[in-house]
């Protein structure tokens, strides 16, 4: 018999019903259960204890079963990269690209991934530290701070899509320096620089002209986001390389890690994105192939 972490948002009634409905079977077929619930951006509650969310471990889980959309999965990224843990992803949202697994084959895909009877599809991951000094923000009002880290504190943070240092004032450009491997690359007068793996290449870099990249690459691709009169194209780079953006001139720019804002990144700090030696592990029912689905998600965007 396995063990399965089951993460849903209460807020999503659909999903909290299905929580216990998979919940129910999973005891009934005598499998050992977890079940988390999202309280907050940062925090989830396990029975009736709340604590932050970086500090749940799921070691000793075989399993871990997201019930929601792409925010309750990108939650659930950290927890299962963090102790080896797939992924089964439960389709509540609008898209799908990363979610396939629908509602009413929940049942059928848990027996499936507890049997080994399913595909095990491995996604690049980015590490994104911070070395400067950082304000940590209400991700819903940027403006509110929630703590203040000085300069010399190290924060990290792992992206499944994309880390974005972006503007944080309407109407005004940021300075950005970028460094690959430790040494010089390009200066940005920019809305902002994006660097994403190749999942998040369908994402925001899609939307800011970067290329699509296949999901089975080990890279990431560093994207600038509206640059005023300078370089406007992507670059590519492989699994092994570093970039390093940092912010210049005196306006402050706002971190965001898979579309949260995380923190308020003052003049001088740096940011440093790098490929994880691990990737993290998605459960699937079939290998869809990486046209088919791409195929199918932009489909589903422009008839949304």
């Amino acid at each position: 018999m396995g063990a399965v972490a089951i993460l849903t948002n209460p807020a999503n009634g659909a999903a909290a019903q299905l929580a216990k409905d998979a919940a129910g079977w999973l005891r009934a077929e005598g499998h050992q259960l977890r079940t988390l619930h999202l309280h907050g951006p940062d925090l989830v509650e396990e029975d009736g204890t709340t604590i932050p969310l970086s500090e749940v471990s799921l070691s000793g889980v075989d399993l871990a079963v997201s019930l929601g959309g792409d925010g309750t999965f990108l939650r659930m990224i950290p927890l299962a990269h963090a102790s080896g843990v797939p992924i089964l992803g439960v389709n509540f949202g609008h898209l799908g690209y990363l979610l396939q697994v629908e509602p009413p084959d929940v049942e059928k895909a848990l027996k499936r991934a507890l049997s080994g009877d399913v595909v095990l599809e491995e996604r690049s991951v980015l590490t994104v530290t911070s070395d400067g000094g950082q304000v940590r923000v209400d991700e819903q009002n940027p403006s509110v701070v929630l703590a203040d880290h000085p300069e010399g504190t190290v924060r990290e943070w792992l992206a499944l899509n994309e880390m974005v240092a972006e503007r944080s004032y309407p109407g005004h450009t940021v300075r950005f320096t970028t460094e690959i491997d430790g040494q010089p690359f390009l200066k940005y007068v920019a809305d902002g620089v994006l660097i994403a793996t190749p999942t998040g290449s369908t994402a925001y870099n899609l939307s800011a002209g970067g290329p699509v990249l296949s999901p089975r690459l080990r890279s990431l691709v560093v994207t600038p986001i509206a640059p005023h009169l300078g370089f406007d194209r992507s670059v590519v780079l492989g699994v092994d390389q570093e970039v390093r953006v940092t912010i210049e001139g005196v306006r402050p720019a706002v971190l965001v890690i898979d579309g949260r804002t995380v923190a308020r990144v003052p003049p001088g700090s740096s940011m440093t994105c790098r490929i994880a030696p691990e990737p993290v592990r998605f459960v699937t029912l079939a290998d869809l192939g990486f046209s088919t689905l791409l195929r199918n998600t932009l489909v589903a965007e422009r008839d949304r």
